[in-house]
């Protein structure tokens, strides 16, 4: 076939093909698609923004009803919401973009609002800190505040000065959110973090606070030390088993450290089981302190076990006891709430004792 019959051939082909592909007028212009993208970015971060403002809010609440944990935990708390800026937050807030940290809010009745922060505004100056990003708020921590802080804030192009009266919280404890469609949280010793999944999950802030009252919780019973000191065990054992056992009999060395593993595995699920329990309890309790309706507990476990379909069985390796068995003890101690039970004898009491249901 000659070279020039063989082109016509490809093109016409090519052409059939292409006809027979769906309709996509009207047609749309990559211009329209980075504006309304950048639409959709702004959208997305301000969703984010009153998540946190949602998530700051509610856990400032329940730190104010926690039992004092010293003062080496009392540190300034402002009742801001920051971050580095950027062009979408910028967006988000409907203010001009510049290098600094952002106000992304500010927790309705704190301190920052009662002086008169907005979101919106830059930070400059906190106290003796320039703010040049989101981490150097971090040294405030260690600031020794007996009077109101001044701080320098750019609000459009205008300087402003606003003076704030620091709250001190019995617990200093951060509260983060990722980007996470699971359905869950979690604790580390001084943060409390939720993904969007479950943010999305919970329907209402008295829902939000019974999850946040059990991570709070672990932090207050100081659950991430025992975890820690059986997970250790595991690492040393599997690689003396590596050393005991190495080369040619590699298998009968893979066998040992799985045994290790499995009953090392076996020791963190009962404390995994008893650490929960605990903080069911515990939380429980600082739920109610909080002024909150503890009942709300009861309804949310039972949800997760309905709808999320986890947790309804016991297995040797779980994380968490069966649903069933958490619903059965927090509807006890709600028994016992309401029969008169001071709330300080739950937490030191034997569940035992308390009043069948």
């Amino acid at each position: 076939m000659p070279q020039a019959l063989r082109a016509q051939s490809l093109l016409a082909l090519a052409t059939l093909v292409l006809s027979a592909c769906a309709t996509t007028s009207p047609r749309v212009s990559s211009s329209d698609v980075e504006v309304l993208e950048k639409v959709l970015r702004a959208r997305s971060a301000r969703y984010l923004i009153a998540q946190s403002l949602r998530l700051e809010a509610v856990g400032a609440r329940l730190l104010r009803a926690l039992p004092d944990a010293g003062p080496d935990q009392r540190v300034p708390y402002l009742g801001l919401v920051v971050d580095d800026a950027t062009e979408t937050l910028a967006d988000a807030l409907g203010v001009g973009k510049r290098e600094g940290v952002v106000v992304l809010g500010v927790v309705p009745g704190g301190p920052a609002e009662r002086g008169g922060i907005e979101a919106g505004d830059y930070l400059e100056r906190i106290g003796p800190l320039t703010i040049s990003t989101a981490q150097d708020l971090a040294a405030l921590d260690e600031l020794e505040v007996n009077r109101p802080i001044p701080v320098l804030i750019r609000r459009g192009e205008l300087m402003v000065a606003a003076l704030l009266e620091p709250e001190y919280l019995p617990w200093n404890v951060a509260f983060k959110i990722v980007r996470d469609d699971v359905v869950n949280a979690y604790s580390a010793p001084a943060a409390v973090t939720l993904t969007t999944g479950m943010l999305r999950f919970l329907r209402s802030d008295d829902e939000l606070a019974v999850v946040v009252t059990h991570e709070l919780a672990h932090i207050t019973r100081n659950h991430a030390v025992p975890k820690l000191g059986l997970a250790v065990p595991t690492i040393v054992l599997s690689v003396i088993a590596a050393i005991v056992v190495p080369g040619s009999q590699r298998l009968v060395s893979t066998v040992v450290e799985k045994v290790v593993a499995n009953v090392i595995r076996g020791a963190l699920t009962k404390v995994d089981w008893d650490m929960e329990r605990e903080a069911d309890v515990v939380g429980f309790v600082y739920l109610h302190a909080a002024g909150y309706d503890p009942a709300v507990a009861i309804a949310l476990w039972e949800r997760f076990a309905v709808e999320l379909h986890t947790g309804r069985s016991y297995a040797f390796i779980s994380d968490h006891p069966p649903s069933s068995e958490r619903l059965i003890r927090l509807q006890r101690l709600l028994e016992a709430l309401r029969a008169g039970v001071p709330p300080q004898s739950i937490l030191v009491g034997d569940l035992n004792e308390l009043p069948p249901p």
